[in-house]
Protein backbone atom coordinates (compact mmCIF):
# COMPACT_ATOMS: atom_id res chain seq x y z
CA UNK A 1 0.00 0.00 0.00
CA UNK A 2 1.31 3.48 -0.89
CA UNK A 3 2.16 5.87 1.93
CA UNK A 4 -0.71 8.16 2.91
CA UNK A 5 -0.15 11.75 1.87
CA UNK A 6 -2.17 14.23 3.91
CA UNK A 7 -3.54 16.85 1.51
CA UNK A 8 -2.20 20.36 2.01
CA UNK A 9 -4.83 22.98 2.84
CA UNK A 10 -5.07 26.19 0.85
CA UNK A 11 -4.08 28.16 3.96
CA UNK A 12 -0.97 25.99 4.43
CA UNK A 13 -0.01 26.55 0.81
CA UNK A 14 -0.48 30.31 1.16
CA UNK A 15 1.55 30.30 4.39
CA UNK A 16 4.47 28.45 2.78
CA UNK A 17 4.40 30.74 -0.25
CA UNK A 18 4.37 33.96 1.79
CA UNK A 19 7.00 32.63 4.20
CA UNK A 20 9.26 31.82 1.26
CA UNK A 21 8.78 35.33 -0.16
CA UNK A 22 9.55 36.91 3.22
CA UNK A 23 12.71 34.86 3.78
CA UNK A 24 13.84 35.48 0.21
CA UNK A 25 13.53 39.21 0.77
CA UNK A 26 10.97 39.63 -1.99
CA UNK A 27 8.57 41.18 0.52
CA UNK A 28 10.76 43.90 1.96
CA UNK A 29 10.79 45.25 5.54
CA UNK A 30 8.45 48.19 5.91
CA UNK A 31 6.12 47.06 3.12
CA UNK A 32 2.41 46.44 3.66
CA UNK A 33 0.62 43.24 2.73
CA UNK A 34 -2.87 43.98 1.45
CA UNK A 35 -5.27 41.12 2.03
CA UNK A 36 -7.33 41.69 -1.11
CA UNK A 37 -4.26 42.15 -3.31
CA UNK A 38 -2.73 38.92 -2.00
CA UNK A 39 -5.97 37.03 -2.52
CA UNK A 40 -6.17 38.22 -6.12
CA UNK A 41 -2.49 37.53 -6.82
CA UNK A 42 -2.71 33.98 -5.45
CA UNK A 43 -6.21 33.29 -6.80
CA UNK A 44 -7.59 32.34 -3.38
CA UNK A 45 -10.23 33.73 -1.06
CA UNK A 46 -9.34 36.08 1.78
CA UNK A 47 -9.91 33.43 4.47
CA UNK A 48 -6.70 31.39 3.82
CA UNK A 49 -4.80 34.69 3.55
CA UNK A 50 -5.95 35.62 7.06
CA UNK A 51 -5.03 32.18 8.44
CA UNK A 52 -1.57 32.29 6.86
CA UNK A 53 -0.95 35.83 8.10
CA UNK A 54 -1.86 34.86 11.68
CA UNK A 55 0.70 32.05 11.57
CA UNK A 56 3.37 34.33 10.11
CA UNK A 57 2.62 36.90 12.83
CA UNK A 58 3.19 34.24 15.50
CA UNK A 59 6.66 33.71 14.01
CA UNK A 60 7.37 37.43 14.02
CA UNK A 61 7.72 37.58 10.23
CA UNK A 62 4.81 40.03 9.91
CA UNK A 63 3.05 42.41 12.28
CA UNK A 64 -0.73 42.81 12.38
CA UNK A 65 -1.61 46.43 13.13
CA UNK A 66 -5.28 46.93 14.08
CA UNK A 67 -7.21 49.21 11.70
CA UNK A 68 -4.16 49.51 9.47
CA UNK A 69 -3.22 46.13 8.06
CA UNK A 70 -0.28 43.74 7.93
CA UNK A 71 3.27 45.02 7.77
CA UNK A 72 6.64 43.39 7.21
CA UNK A 73 8.57 44.52 10.32
CA UNK A 74 11.78 46.46 10.05
CA UNK A 75 14.69 45.15 12.09
CA UNK A 76 16.53 47.53 14.39
CA UNK A 77 20.20 47.22 15.30
CA UNK A 78 19.43 46.99 19.02
CA UNK A 79 17.08 44.03 18.51
CA UNK A 80 19.53 42.26 16.17
CA UNK A 81 22.44 42.72 18.59
CA UNK A 82 20.41 41.56 21.59
CA UNK A 83 19.17 38.50 19.71
CA UNK A 84 22.63 37.49 18.55
CA UNK A 85 24.21 38.11 21.96
CA UNK A 86 21.90 35.43 23.37
CA UNK A 87 22.30 33.25 20.30
CA UNK A 88 26.10 33.30 20.55
CA UNK A 89 26.14 32.06 24.16
CA UNK A 90 23.38 29.52 23.64
CA UNK A 91 24.68 27.98 20.42
CA UNK A 92 28.29 27.99 21.60
CA UNK A 93 27.09 25.95 24.58
CA UNK A 94 25.20 23.65 22.21
CA UNK A 95 28.33 23.09 20.13
CA UNK A 96 30.40 22.38 23.24
CA UNK A 97 27.91 19.75 24.43
CA UNK A 98 27.61 18.32 20.93
CA UNK A 99 31.38 17.77 20.87
CA UNK A 100 31.04 15.68 24.04
CA UNK A 101 27.87 13.78 23.13
CA UNK A 102 27.95 13.30 19.33
CA UNK A 103 27.78 9.73 18.06
CA UNK A 104 29.04 8.46 14.72
CA UNK A 105 25.48 8.62 13.45
CA UNK A 106 25.22 12.26 14.58
CA UNK A 107 28.42 13.16 12.78
CA UNK A 108 27.18 11.51 9.60
CA UNK A 109 23.98 13.55 9.83
CA UNK A 110 25.94 16.77 10.41
CA UNK A 111 28.02 16.11 7.33
CA UNK A 112 24.89 15.37 5.30
CA UNK A 113 23.39 18.67 6.40
CA UNK A 114 26.63 20.39 5.42
CA UNK A 115 26.43 18.87 1.93
CA UNK A 116 22.79 19.88 1.60
CA UNK A 117 23.57 23.50 2.57
CA UNK A 118 26.46 23.67 0.13
CA UNK A 119 24.29 22.23 -2.64
CA UNK A 120 21.55 24.87 -2.48
CA UNK A 121 21.31 27.09 -5.56
CA UNK A 122 23.01 30.45 -4.85
CA UNK A 123 19.89 32.47 -5.69
CA UNK A 124 17.50 30.40 -3.51
CA UNK A 125 17.85 32.55 -0.40
CA UNK A 126 14.82 31.10 1.39
CA UNK A 127 16.22 27.59 1.06
CA UNK A 128 19.59 28.79 2.34
CA UNK A 129 17.86 30.09 5.47
CA UNK A 130 15.87 26.87 5.87
CA UNK A 131 18.91 24.57 5.56
CA UNK A 132 21.03 26.79 7.80
CA UNK A 133 18.29 26.72 10.42
CA UNK A 134 18.11 22.92 10.16
CA UNK A 135 21.90 22.65 10.62
CA UNK A 136 21.89 24.76 13.78
CA UNK A 137 18.84 22.92 15.13
CA UNK A 138 20.68 19.64 14.60
CA UNK A 139 23.67 20.86 16.64
CA UNK A 140 21.25 21.79 19.44
CA UNK A 141 19.65 18.34 19.29
CA UNK A 142 23.02 16.58 19.38
CA UNK A 143 23.84 18.54 22.55
CA UNK A 144 21.27 16.28 24.25
CA UNK A 145 20.06 18.94 26.63
CA UNK A 146 16.29 19.21 26.18
CA UNK A 147 16.05 22.60 27.88
CA UNK A 148 18.75 24.07 25.66
CA UNK A 149 17.07 22.60 22.58
CA UNK A 150 13.70 24.07 23.58
CA UNK A 151 15.14 27.53 24.23
CA UNK A 152 17.09 27.42 20.94
CA UNK A 153 13.91 26.53 19.07
CA UNK A 154 12.04 29.47 20.60
CA UNK A 155 14.92 31.84 19.90
CA UNK A 156 15.07 30.67 16.27
CA UNK A 157 11.92 32.69 15.50
CA UNK A 158 13.79 35.89 16.41
CA UNK A 159 16.96 34.68 14.71
CA UNK A 160 15.01 34.08 11.50
CA UNK A 161 14.25 37.79 11.23
CA UNK A 162 17.94 38.62 11.47
CA UNK A 163 18.91 35.91 8.98
CA UNK A 164 16.83 37.61 6.29
CA UNK A 165 19.48 40.35 6.26
CA UNK A 166 22.27 37.81 5.70
CA UNK A 167 20.32 35.54 3.35
CA UNK A 168 23.04 35.68 0.69
CA UNK A 169 25.95 35.00 3.05
CA UNK A 170 25.61 31.19 3.17
CA UNK A 171 26.76 31.02 -0.44
CA UNK A 172 30.10 32.59 0.49
CA UNK A 173 33.34 30.67 0.91
CA UNK A 174 33.65 32.21 4.37
CA UNK A 175 30.32 30.81 5.60
CA UNK A 176 31.05 27.38 4.15
CA UNK A 177 34.45 27.32 5.82
CA UNK A 178 32.93 28.35 9.16
CA UNK A 179 30.27 25.64 9.00
CA UNK A 180 32.95 23.08 8.12
CA UNK A 181 35.06 24.19 11.10
CA UNK A 182 32.09 23.77 13.42
CA UNK A 183 31.51 20.21 12.21
CA UNK A 184 35.23 19.37 12.38
CA UNK A 185 35.51 20.70 15.93
CA UNK A 186 32.47 18.71 17.07
CA UNK A 187 33.86 15.61 15.36
CA UNK A 188 37.21 16.08 17.12
CA UNK A 189 35.49 15.92 20.51
CA UNK A 190 37.00 19.24 21.57
CA UNK A 191 34.31 21.29 23.39
CA UNK A 192 36.39 24.48 23.53
CA UNK A 193 37.15 24.41 19.82
CA UNK A 194 33.54 23.65 18.94
CA UNK A 195 32.19 26.47 21.11
CA UNK A 196 34.76 28.92 19.73
CA UNK A 197 33.98 27.96 16.13
CA UNK A 198 30.25 28.47 16.67
CA UNK A 199 30.73 31.77 18.50
CA UNK A 200 32.99 33.09 15.73
CA UNK A 201 30.40 32.14 13.11
CA UNK A 202 27.60 34.01 14.89
CA UNK A 203 29.76 37.08 15.63
CA UNK A 204 30.75 37.25 11.97
CA UNK A 205 27.11 37.27 10.89
CA UNK A 206 26.23 39.93 13.45
CA UNK A 207 29.04 42.08 12.07
CA UNK A 208 27.51 41.79 8.60
CA UNK A 209 24.06 42.67 9.97
CA UNK A 210 25.42 45.75 11.75
CA UNK A 211 27.15 46.91 8.58
CA UNK A 212 24.05 46.47 6.44
CA UNK A 213 21.73 48.15 8.94
CA UNK A 214 24.14 51.08 9.20
CA UNK A 215 24.21 51.47 5.41
CA UNK A 216 20.41 51.25 5.26
CA UNK A 217 20.16 54.00 7.89
CA UNK A 218 22.57 56.19 5.91
CA UNK A 219 20.33 55.87 2.85
CA UNK A 220 17.24 57.15 4.69
CA UNK A 221 16.79 60.87 3.94
CA UNK A 222 16.81 63.17 6.94
CA UNK A 223 13.43 64.77 7.83
CA UNK A 224 13.00 68.35 6.66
Amino acid sequence: MAAFQRPQTVAAGVYLHLRHELLAGTLEPGSWLREQELAEALSVSRTPIREAVRQLAQEGLVVIEPNRGVRVPELGLEEAAATYAVRERLEAMAAELAAVNATESDLEELNRDLEIMNGVAPEDFAEHIRTDDAFHALVARIARNPVLEEVAERLSLRVMRVKVLTRDVNTSAMARAQHARIVAAIASGDPSAAGAAMAEHIRTNLGIVKDRLAKATDRVPAPR
